[in-house]
């Protein structure tokens, strides 16, 4: 008497190969969705108090429209608003949300842009790297923060008054 042999199809995977796949994209699965979480996590609090940085401006100063509104890490967290008032003149608001105070205002002063930053800036340092340009707040003084590496390969924090003058505050980080 002769056994039959069953037959396979050739198409059938054998059982730890299937439950390596099942695992593998189970683990994936789950690496994305962390991935997904901690980006929305990271994002919103990178954002937290703009909104209420804005109704704060809206409605204890003379801006009448909100512009732009950047966060500033120094000592404390430093919420910055541009706007304009009624009359299209440009104002600069410095507000600490943690103790919900306006720490400095300047409106109708004579501030200096940026670029114009840059450019002088670019002058003094002609062998440097350029990095980012970005207002601030440092020992109670509202204060341009100018990031670029120098001729030594050091990483500079720059620090400016908004009329342009120099700050007596500067950084520089060596860089490995």
């Amino acid at each position: 008497m002769r056994t039959m042999k069953p037959q396979s199809s050739p198409f059938t995977v054998p059982s730890w190969l299937k439950w390596s796949f099942i695992i593998i994209g189970a683990l994936f699965f789950l690496g994305g969705a962390l991935a997904v979480w901690m980006y929305v996590s990271i994002n919103k609090d990178l954002h937290a108090g703009e909104e209420e940085a804005r109704e704060m401006a809206l409605n204890q100063t003379e801006i009448a429209t909100v512009e732009k509104v950047s966060i500033y890490h120094g000592k404390s967290k430093v919420h910055i608003v541009k706007g304009k008032t009624q009359s299209g003149e440009e104002g600069i608001l410095f507000i600490d949300l943690s103790n919900h105070k306006i720490l400095n205002e300047q409106m109708n002063l004579e501030i200096i842009a940026e670029q114009q930053l840059k450019q002088n800036w670019r002058t003094e340092c002609q062998n440097c790297i350029f990095k980012n340009i970005q207002l601030g707040y440092e020992e109670e003084q509202p204060v341009y923060e100018i990031t670029y590496v120098d001729s030594q390969n050091r990483y500079v924090f720059d620090y400016y008054n908004l009329n342009g003058e120099r700050f007596d505050q500067r950084f520089a980080f060596k860089q490995n």
